[in-house]
């Protein structure tokens, strides 16, 4: 199913029908995208009731991102425990980025506002790899990262010779994801260094990253959250707007926890 919907991904050509095909052919997920554009998190006044409506409710960038977290993540942690991470936590704040890059590009540039949402929702990836993998390696960066008060991203560098974000770009590229999803969550804790044409992806994904962390959304397992120097002005936004967007993802904390149980149902 992840190879269809990523092959979806990767042709500009794919037409709104065709996405609804392939989805149309998990049930599970038919029902869990039909109950998604009917919730709380998109407020329609009626009611949803074809795939190819939820598509265009929800968004056709979109609806991609969410079927592919939804077999992504949720695969890679339903059956583990004792993990380091809190999963539940970890996927209600990657909701929350995604919502809040979403809301900064509409401000910005309206038409990478869909685009923006899937790195969003997947820029963790790599959290998941290493807390599924190497637990007890993983539990220590994390109890180190807590006693230092440093970014997690630097203390795995430390310890792994890489960090989360890393590791989610290399897996998206084994992956053959496409580079609008790839390179901003590859470098989403260093956008100076992404690839020119996804700079600016990067940068809102950083912004976006530190909003939920400042608005409490869920939890990254970060205890400290930091922006890239003056990420602000380069996105272009003032800090009234800021503040507007910090408090509508406030206003949104109980829809985003919807939209979480909804895709981990």
């Amino acid at each position: 199913m992840v190879n269809k919907i990523l092959d979806v991904a990767s042709d500009e050509g794919t037409t709104i029908d065709e996405l609804a095909d392939v989805i149309s052919y998990d049930q599970g997920m038919t029902n869990k995208l039909l109950r998604l554009a009917n919730s709380v998190y998109y407020g329609q006044r009626t009611q949803i009731d074809s795939v190819r409506r939820a598509i265009a409710v929800i968004g056709f960038d979109e609806i991609i991102g969410i079927a592919l977290g939804m077999n992504v993540l949720s695969s890679l942690t339903a059956k583990e425990s004792g993990l380091s991470l809190d999963m539940k936590a970890l996927w209600i704040h990657s909701i929350g980025c995604a919502t809040a890059a979403k809301e900064i590009a509409s401000r910005i540039h309206p038409e990478i506002s869909g685009k923006i949402f899937i790195p969003g929702l997947l820029h963790d990836m790599g959290k998941v790899i290493l807390s599924v993998y190497f637990k007890d390696e993983y539990r220590q960066v994390r109890t180190l990262a807590m006693d230092k008060q440093e970014p997690l991203f630097r203390v795995e560098r430390e310890v792994f010779d890489l960090d989360h974000a890393v590791l989610s770009g290399l897996l998206m590229k084994r992956w053959q994801f496409p580079d609008h999803i790839l390179y901003p969550s590859r470098y989403h804790h260093n956008p100076s260094a992404c690839p020119s044409a996804y700079r600016e992806y990067a940068i809102i994904l950083n912004l976006a990253n530190y909003l939920c962390h400042k608005a409490n959304i869920g939890h990254s397992g970060n205890p400290v959250s930091v922006a890239v120097k003056n990420s602000t002005r380069k996105v272009g936004l003032n800090e009234i707007a800021l503040k507007l967007i910090l408090d509508q993802l406030r206003v949104k904390e109980d829809q985003i926890k919807t939209f979480f149980n909804i895709t981990t149902d």
